[in-house]
């Protein structure tokens, strides 16, 4: 199943994604039954504006999951998890805005997981019944900021720093996902997920024994080989298989 969520004649809503249209349905993805089937009006996706599928509660990224991304770095023992605040989502087509003086900016593409349901101590064999699906992300990082400061707070959360999109899609194998970054039309990155150092079920059960993970919380699940540089005027494309492409213009502040 793909969903959206969108606006469209003044409202907000989710939807399910057929081809080129998009059937609002009642509530969220996350409520499960007949609120998850299509039940409204369908409309063309080019009449729609696309926003960020999900509104997480909370929002987690994991730093240094590729080998071909660590460089000289070591492997990380274990999950290494850091915070993204939801304000920094924006969705597709909305501009990435480089703050003044912030120095050199990355793209990092990523696959984007998403929970389903309330998840807490749970086991990596059981992990996986608490995704509910996957979208594209792009853990946007200041890198002057990333290496300056003592925490990662403006680094990776400044506004607008977390594009997620196009679509909230479920039942894929998101352990064996091709993913693309385009800069300009110029691949960036490519890699795929079956090479992340902790995978899917390593990285949420790690995170439940500490966090209650709520229904639309988000993970990232680590970026591949090395990220390019964004600059004003920009476009960034994040493709992952089965989900679609998440494209981003870049403007300075």
């Amino acid at each position: 199943m793909k969903y959206a969520r969108y606006e469209w004649n003044g409202a907000v809503t989710w939807g399910v994604v057929d081809g080129d249209s998009v059937t609002a349905i009642a509530g969220t993805p996350f409520d499960g039954g007949s609120q998850s089937a299509p039940s409204g009006a369908t409309a063309s996706l080019d009449a729609v504006r696309l926003l960020a599928p999900v509104q997480p509660g909370k929002m987690l990224a994991m730093a240094l999951n590729y080998a071909d991304h660590l460089g000289d770095r070591e492997p990380p023992k274990k999950p290494d998890p850091f915070y993204k605040v939801p304000t920094s989502i924006i969705g597709p087509g909305d501009a990435i805005v480089l703050p003044t003086d912030v120095g050199r900016v990355d793209e990092e593409g990523e696959l984007a997981i998403v929970i389903g349901r309330t998840c807490k101590r749970v086991s990596p064999a059981d992990a996986l019944d608490y995704v509910f699906g996957c979208t594209c992300g792009n853990d946007v990082s200041a890198r002057v900021w990333q290496r300056g400061d003592i925490s990662w707070w403006r680094a990776k959360s400044s506004d607008t720093f977390a594009p997620l999109g196009p679509f909230l899609v479920t039942d894929l194998d998101m352990g064996h996902l091709d993913l693309q970054v385009r800069i300009d039309g110029t691949v960036a990155q490519e890699g795929n997920t079956s090479a992340l150092i902790y995978d899917i079920p390593a990285m949420v059960s790690f995170i439940s024994q500490v966090l209650t993970l709520d229904p639309g919380d988000v993970i990232f699940t680590g970026t591949p080989g090395i990220p390019g540089q964004l600059t004003p005027g920009c476009t960034v494309e994040v493709e992952i298989e089965g989900i679609g492409v998440l494209s981003n213009p870049v403007k300075a502040e």
